[in-house]
C-alpha cells in the first residue's frame, strides 16, 4: 500500500459535516479503475 498525502484539516472538516446515515466512498485503483464501498458507519483514525 502506498502512502497518500492529504490535507488533514480538510479531512476533519469533511468528517465533521457527515451527520449520519449511509455513505459511499469511491476512488480509483492503481490501474485507474473505479472502486468503492458502501458504509453505514466510519470514523477517522
Amino acid at each position: 500500500m502506498n502512502d497518500v498525502e492529504f490535507d488533514k484539516m480538510e479531512f476533519r472538516r469533511t468528517l465533521g459535516q457527515f451527520a449520519t446515515g449511509v455513505t459511499i466512498i469511491t476512488t480509483l485503483d492503481s490501474e485507474g479503475a473505479p472502486i468503492g464501498v458502501t458504509a453505514s458507519s466510519f470514523n477517522s483514525l
